[in-house]
C-alpha cells in the first residue's frame, strides 16, 4: 500500500510539472522567450523555493536521469563525424586549450574564494565544461548546425564529453593516491566505447535498421534497445549513463533512416527535456545561494563571460575570424549537464561536496542555462560593440583568414549581378539556372561544404551569416540587380531585404516564405515577389486533379500569395 501511494505521489508530482510547465511554455511563447526558461521556472515555482509542492525529489529523479540519457542520445543521432572531420584540428586543438585553460582558472579561483582543492576540482569542471544538450538545441532551433561554428562547438564538444570520462577517475580516487591504473584503465575504456559507436555505425547497424525499418514498431524498438544497451556497457565501465547514451547515438547517426528515428525518440525527447530543466529549476536553494553571493557571481562570471572570451580569443587566434569566434565562445557560455552529473556523484555516492556547494553549482547551471539563449539572440549586437573597440594588432586578429581559404571571388568589383543567398535545394536549381544562362551571379552562403563545392565548380561564393553587414557590402548587394533569397529564417530574410531595400531602391527582390504570414511580412519589408512552396506544390496537384477529373472542377485554380 505504501509502494502504492508512493507511485501515486510520484506519478501526481510529474503531472504538475507537465501541466504548469506546459502553462508557462503558453506564456514564454507568447513573450516570445526560450522554452528552456519556462521549463526552469516551473521547477524554481513548484520546488522548495516556490509554492513547495514537491517535497521528495528522490520522485523525480530517476525520470531526470533518464531524461538526460535520451537527451544525449538524441544529440548523439545528430553528429556527423564526416563532417566534423573537416574541423576536427580546429575543435581538438581549441578545444583542449579551452578545457584545460578554464579548468585550471576555475580551479585556482575556487581556491581563492575559500574552497579546498577537492572542491576545486569540481568547480574547474564546472567552468570547463559546456551543455552539448543546450548547445545542440540552439544550433538546431536556429538552422545552423552545418555551419563552420556549429561544426567546430559541436566538435569541441564531443572532446569535452570524451574529457568527462577521463576526470571521473581522478574523482574516484581524489580521497587516496591518484591511481594511474584506473586512468588508463578509463581513457582505455572510453576510447573504446567510442570506438565501439563507430564500428558498429558503419559495419552493422546499418544492415540491422534496414530490416527493422520494415516496421515503424520494431524500429522505434530497436533504436530504444540501443541507447539501452549503450547504457548497460555505460554502467559496467562506470561511466555515467548519459555518456552510453550519448554514444548509443553515435552508433546510429548517419544510417539512411536517421530522420525516421529522431522523429520516433523526439517525442520522448521533449517529455524528458521538460522533466530534466524542471528538476533543476526545483534543486535551485535561494537561501544558499543568500550566504554564498560573492562565491555564486565570481563563479557565474567565469562561467558566461570568461570562458566565452577565452573561446573567442582561441579561434580568433587561430584565424576564424571575429563573428565566427564569438558565436563559438558565446554558444558555449553555460555549465554543463555532465557538471550537474558529477555534482550528484560528488554528494551522493563519493561524499566529495556538501548540500551547499551543490546548491551552489545546481545554481550556477541553472542561471547559465536562462542566459545563454539570450546571447546568442543578441549576439549580433555584442559581436558588434566589441569590434568597434579599437586595439594593436586588431586588423591582422580580425580576419578571418581560415575562412577565406574557403571562398571564391571575383578579381573585379561586381556590378548589376545577382546575388543568391542560401543554397540548399532550392538554390542550388536557381544556382544551376544562373550557370546555365552564364548570368553574372555570387552565393552568400553558412555550410562550408557547399561553399567548397561551389568554389570548386567554379562559381563565385562568400561564406557567411546573411545578417552580417560585412558581407552584404562584400558580396555587392547594393550594387546587384536582383536579390534571391532562399534562407529558411524569416527575421534574417527580412534584415536582408530591408537593407537592400534602403541602399539599393532599384533592386529586385525574390523571396521565400513558408507560410502566407511570413510572406506577408517579407513584403511589408520590401520584397518584390515571395513564392510560398506548399502553395505551389499545392497548386500543381490541383492541376493535376483538375486534368484528371476532365476539367469538371474548373473553379479551382493555383493558389498564389499575393502582395497586399
Amino acid at each position: 500500500m505504501d509502494a502504492f501511494f508512493m507511485t501515486g505521489s510520484a506519478l501526481v508530482e510529474t503531472g504538475m510539472i507537465i501541466i504548469l510547465a506546459t502553462v508557462l511554455a503558453y506564456v514564454a511563447r507568447y513573450l516570445k522567450q526560450p522554452l528552456l526558461v519556462a521549463y526552469v521556472f516551473t521547477g524554481i515555482l513548484i520546488g522548495p523555493v516556490g509554492l513547495g509542492l514537491i517535497k521528495d525529489l528522490g520522485n523525480i529523479e530517476m525520470l531526470a536521469e533518464f531524461g538526460t540519457a535520451f537527451l544525449l542520445f538524441t544529440i548523439g543521432l545528430e553528429i556527423d563525424v564526416p563532417k566534423l572531420r573537416s574541423v576536427g584540428a580546429a575543435s581538438v586543438v581549441g578545444g583542449l586549450i579551452q578545457i584545460l585553460s578554464t579548468f585550471a582558472l576555475g580551479f585556482l579561483v575556487s581556491l581563492w574564494i575559500g574552497f579546498n582543492y577537492v572542491v576545486g576540482i569540481y568547480i574547474g569542471s564546472l567552468v570547463a565544461f559546456s551543455s552539448t544538450m543546450i548547445v545542440a538545441k540552439l544550433l538546431v532551433d536556429r538552422n545552423e548546425i552545418n555551419t563552420l561554428h556549429g561544426r567546430i562547438m559541436l566538435g569541441v564538444l564531443v572532446l569535452q564529453d570524451l574529457a568527462v570520462i577521463l576526470i571521473l577517475p581522478v574523482l574516484r580516487s581524489i580521497d587516496g593516491m591518484f591511481s594511474y591504473d584506473v586512468f588508463i584503465n578509463a581513457v582505455v575504456n572510453g576510447i573504446g566505447l567510442f570506438s565501439l559507436a563507430i564500428v558498429l555505425n558503419r559495419y552493422v547497424f546499418k544492415k540491422v535498421l534496414e530490416k527493422a525499418a520494415r516496421s515503424g514498431e520494431l524500429l522505434f524498438l530497436t533504436t530504444v534497445s540501443v541507447c539501452f544497451a549503450f547504457i548497460a556497457v555505460s554502467e559496467t565501465l562506470r561511466f555515467p549513463v548519459a555518456i552510453g547514451a550519448f554514444f548509443g547515438g553515435i552508433a546510429l547517426a548517419q544510417s539512411p533512416y536517421n530522420l525516421e528515428i529522431y522523429g520516433k525518440m523526439r517525442s520522448l525527447r521533449d517529455f524528458f527535456l521538460v522533466i530534466f530543466f524542471s528538476t533543476l529549476g526545483v534543486q535551485l536553494n535561494l537561501t544558499v545561494l543568500s550566504t554564498m553571493i560573492p562565491q555564486f557571481l565570481i563563479i557565474l562570471l567565469l562561467v558566461v563571460i570568461v570562458k566565452p572570451l577565452i573561446l573567442s580569443l582561441i579561434y580568433l587566434a587561430m584565424g576564424y575570424g571575429g563573428r565566427t569566434s564569438s558565436i563559438i565562445g558565446l554558444g558555449m557560455s553555460q555549465a554543463s549537464e555532465f557538471s550537474f552529473i558529477l555534482a550528484f556523484q560528488g554528494l551522493r555516492i563519493f561524499n566529495h561536496i556538501s548540500q551547499d556547494v551543490f546548491s551552489l553549482i545546481v545554481s550556477v547551471i541553472v542561471i547559465s542555462i536562462i542566459i545563454t539563449p539570450y546571447l546568442m539572440k543578441f549576439r549580433k549586437n555584442i559581436y558588434g560593440f566589441f569590434s568597434s573597440i579599437d586595439f594593436p594588432g586588431k586588423h591582422h586578429f580580425g580576419t578571418p583568414t581560415h575562412v577565406k581559404k574557403l571562398e571564391k571571388k571575383p578579381e573585379t568589383g561586381l556590378s548589376k549581378h545577382v546575388v543568391v543567398f542560401g543554397c540548399d535545394v532550392m538554390g542550388s536549381r536557381i544556382v544551376d539556372y544562373l550557370k546555365n544562362q552564364r548570368i553574372r551571379f555570387i552565393v552568400a552562403e553558412h555550410n562550408p561544404e557547399t561553399i567548397r563545392k561551389l568554389t570548386s565548380d567554379g562559381v563565385y561564393a562568400l561564406y557567411g551569416d546573411a545578417d552580417n553587414e560585412d558581407l552584404l557590402k562584400e558580396i555587392g548587394l547594393y550594387k546587384a540587380k536582383l536579390a534571391i533569397i532562399t534562407i529558411p529564417d524569416i527575421e534574417i530574410a527580412g534584415f536582408v531585404i530591408s537593407k537592400a531595400r534602403r541602399f539599393n531602391p532599384g533592386i529586385k527582390i525574390y523571396a521565400r516564405a513558408h507560410c502566407e504570414e511570413d510572406a506577408q511580412v517579407l513584403y511589408k519589408a520590401g520584397a518584390d515577389f515571395v513564392v510560398v512552396p506548399d502553395f505551389v506544390s499545392g497548386g500543381m496537384i490541383i492541376r493535376k486533379i483538375e486534368y484528371f477529373l476532365g476539367g469538371k472542377n474548373n473553379h479551382i485554380r493555383h493558389v498564389d500569395v499575393r502582395k497586399k
